[in-house]
């Protein structure tokens, strides 16, 4: 377990510092070269999101494949909101990638698979309503939920910049959005490292 925790924060420092490589070179290639497809759709900027994505979904993993732990639920959740970002930031479509993965994950089969594993998520916690609740408010006052909330922040403030007029509004767009996303990420390695507790016991 001691190797696992290690190598999470590793994976994880060496993530931040890719990220802010990322973010300074992205400003720079398109401020001073006029490299505008450094924030293209499948180019450096959206490439690192979904890494990054994808690194924040495999820790969400590590708390669900633990049995001991009763946080499981919560993980889930982040976990299917990871895919939904991943799905949104990916064109699976063009992706050399088998056509039933196609179908999951892009149009009304990402919607239907998103929607499934959310529900099924909320049936879970009805189940159990008061525990999970606690364990919401719990999750909020630890340093893992503001670390979530930080990156919802960010995440809101990138959206803004999709319609505003101005020059390089993209390249500020996706670079909040990776700042988002590793806050994300940040939250992950947090849940993966340590187990938010209840002061309720679950039947």
């Amino acid at each position: 377990m001691g190797c696992a925790v290690k190598f999470i924060k590793t994976s994880t420092s060496v993530a931040y510092f890719a990220i802010a490589l990322v973010v300074l070179a992205g400003l720079v290639r398109a401020v001073f070269f006029g490299d505008v497809g450094v924030y293209d759709e499948n180019n450096l900027l959206e490439n690192t999101q979904a890494v990054i994505l994808a690194l924040s979904f495999l820790m969400f993993l590590v708390p669900i494949l633990n049995s001991g732990r009763r946080d499981r639920l919560l993980a889930a959740f982040f976990a299917m909101l990871a895919l939904g970002f991943i799905l949104r930031e990916l064109d699976v479509e063009r992706l050399n990638v088998p056509n039933l993965l196609v179908l999951l994950g892009s149009g009304d089969g990402r919607n239907i698979l998103l929607a499934t594993g959310f529900s099924c998520i909320l049936v879970i916690a009805l189940f159990n309503f008061r525990y999970y609740l606690n364990l919401a408010s719990c999750f909020l006052r630890a340093r893992v939920g503001v670390t979530t909330m930080m990156a919802g922040i960010f995440l809101v403030l990138g959206d803004t910049f999709e319609s505003i007029d101005i020059t390089h509004n993209v390249l500020f767009e996706e670079s909040l959005e990776l700042m988002g996303y590793a806050f994300f990420m940040a939250a992950s390695s947090s849940l993966a490292r340590r187990e938010v507790r209840s002061d309720r016991f679950i039947r």
